[in-house]
């Protein structure tokens, strides 16, 4: 899914590779795996990503940043990613299902 940058912080790319490449040293913060390299859980390439572990992208601290493999990333917004389908993305939208 390509990502919208207007939501993200104006120097995100670089807090992006500040926290993928220095701060993590090119592995997944969560399960070690090592960036274009075989999952060693699925054997598919990993490509690290920026979560915001808060899942708020206006939260840009270090703290609430973590470089995470496609697998740990999915995991981490597994929940959030339910919330949207259900409810969608408007917070003020009300629901038809309940």
């Amino acid at each position: 899914m390509p990502i919208d940058y207007k939501e993200y912080h104006p120097k995100w790319k670089l807090i992006s590779r500040l926290i993928r490449f220095k701060r993590a040293d090119n592995r997944c913060e969560w399960c070690g795996a090592v960036n274009y390299e075989p999952h060693p859980v699925t054997g598919s390439k990993v490509i690290l990503t920026v979560a915001h572990i808060d899942q708020r992208k206006s939260n840009n601290r270090f703290s609430n940043l973590a470089a995470l493999c496609q697998r740990c990333h999915l995991n981490h917004d597994r929940k959030h990613h339910i919330h949207k389908r259900i409810y969608g993305n408007n917070k003020n939208q009300l629901s038809l299902i309940n």
